[in-house]
């Protein structure tokens, strides 16, 4: 189920009742996530099509990944992240 976002020139943002309760559980806020997808160190796109974006925050990474469909963005996953792997 997805809860109505908010729109601030990427687009519309939402975000799903799980990535929401796992905001809350993980410390990160709208901001931090907004901020990440507007500004991030490093992004890409994974075989499925969704969006990857990385941002240093400090000593560790804020990792998310989402989809995009026309103007709309669907967070799928928010969570930091220690140090970068590559996986070939």
């Amino acid at each position: 189920m997805l809860n109505s976002g908010e729109n601030n020139g990427t687009g519309m943002i939402n975000y799903t009742e799980h990535v929401k309760f796992r905001m809350m559980q993980r410390k990160i806020s709208k901001a931090e996530v907004e901020d990440a997808i507007k500004t991030s160190n490093l992004s890409f796109v994974t075989r499925l099509g969704r969006f990857v974006v990385l941002k240093r925050c400090g000593d560790k990474f804020l990792k998310i990944i989402y989809e995009k469909s026309n103007d709309k963005i669907t967070v799928i996953k928010v969570y930091w992240k220690r140090r970068l792997q590559r996986r070939w």
